[in-house]
């Protein structure tokens, strides 16, 4: 039983290898939407920090030699420490931009890119409240920010639609009263239609 299982197997995996693929990757007006987790960098914080992430979805459409714009929709969550006390800082933030192919591999499964992004949104902090649990005031407030953002990416087909996404970031927020230059790395998935 054994041997017929690994045999089966093996047949299916040759067919699945040997049958080429009849769809094309990267053409234009081709899009695509993109689900995203982030770990933001915060100053004097671990990487991975109790509640700080972020999430994000993104609609990309592709334009001439492999290049792409896109409208990235997203919320991250930090915590800022002060005393013994976490104060919440929480962003909901619209990005629009452009990536540009850096490399690739032959096979064209394989591509680094790099970009920027035009960004606003809006910077909750406290939970809009002043006062912290030990009677301090808050002086930093809540508020709209704007800027833009530096993007790199790795981008790995694992089948004609489906892509691994591996990306890194670094924000610049105007308007902001905490961390203006905010780095952040993200992994996530695209389906290309």
């Amino acid at each position: 039983m054994k041997k017929f299982l690994l045999f089966t197997m093996c047949v299916v995996m040759a067919v699945a290898f040997a049958v080429p693929s009849h769809a094309q990757r990267l053409i234009p007006k081709q899009k695509g939407i993109e689900v995203v987790g982030c770990v933001p960098f915060v100053k004097g914080e671990k990487l991975f920090a109790k509640d700080n992430f972020g999430v994000g979805v993104s609609l990309t459409r592709y334009l001439k030699r492999e290049n792409y714009a896109f409208a990235l929709a997203e919320y991250e969550q930090q915590n800022m420490p002060y005393r013994e006390y976490e104060v919440k800082l929480k962003d909901a933030l619209l990005q629009v931009g452009y990536m540009h192919p850096i490399l690739s591999d032959n096979g064209k499964n394989v591509f680094l890119y790099g970009g920027i992004s035009a960004l606003g949104g809006y910077e909750e902090l406290n939970e809009d409240k002043k006062l912290l649990p030990d009677g301090a005031t808050l002086l930093d407030c809540s508020h709209f920010v704007y800027g833009g953002a530096v993007h790199s990416s790795m981008e790995l087909f694992l089948t004609d639609n489906l892509l691994l996404i591996l990306k890194a970031q670094g924000r610049l927020l105007f308007g902001s009263d905490v961390h203006r230059f905010r780095p952040a790395l993200s992994a996530g998935l695209r389906f290309n239609f």
